[in-house]
């Protein structure tokens, strides 16, 4: 495995392997981007210690707690920072909200959240994790305004934050 990281904006020509061809996968977020061979190279270089796991069954199992935890921690931080910039922006006022509102947005997203049918405040999504919820477990989905963070596997732990505007997951179909 090899991957090559690259400090500053995203060039407009992406480097190559020592063979020449492209990489498959990159991943930009900040000020840097990655190129590597596999998801496993891109995901260990959002979570610290994850390229140490051993490929193992047990290796695995750490590997999907070590997701989970880089999830729930991401979506705490980003649920938080939704609701900071809705009360910047004048558009969410927590004085205003139900105790049951203010109770999903600001719960620590390791606790079970009561389960909610659908979430229609449209100033402040609810962030969570896709492995508390069906089908990975037996608490229905919400529907509406949710962004998800799916830890299960490394594909969807990357797709999702690309899809949340965490990172920007650069994928060569070829």
């Amino acid at each position: 495995m090899a991957s090559i990281t690259i400090e500053g904006a995203l060039p407009e020509t992406f480097p190559v392997r020592e063979d020449g061809t492209q990489y498959p996968f990159a991943l930009a977020w900040e000020n840097r981007a990655v190129f590597a061979e596999t998801r496993t190279e891109l995901t260990a270089e959002l979570i610290d210690g994850y390229a140490e796991l051993p490929e193992t069954e047990e290796g695995d199992t750490g590997a999907l707690y070590a997701r989970y935890r880089a999830s729930v921690q991401i979506a705490n931080t980003l649920q938080q920072v939704l609701a900071a910039s809705a009360v910047e922006e004048g558009t969410f006022d927590p004085s205003t909200q139900s105790e049951d509102a203010l109770t999903a947005i600001f719960t620590d997203r390791e606790q079970k959240i009561d389960e909610i049918a659908e979430w229609t405040n449209q100033d402040v999504p609810l962030v969570l994790v896709a492995t508390e919820y069906a089908p990975y477990s037996t608490a229905t989905r919400p529907a509406g305004n949710v962004l998800w963070v799916d830890p299960f596997t490394e594909t969807t732990f990357l797709k999702t934050l690309s899809d949340i505007g965490i990172v920007e997951l650069i994928v060569n179909e070829s």
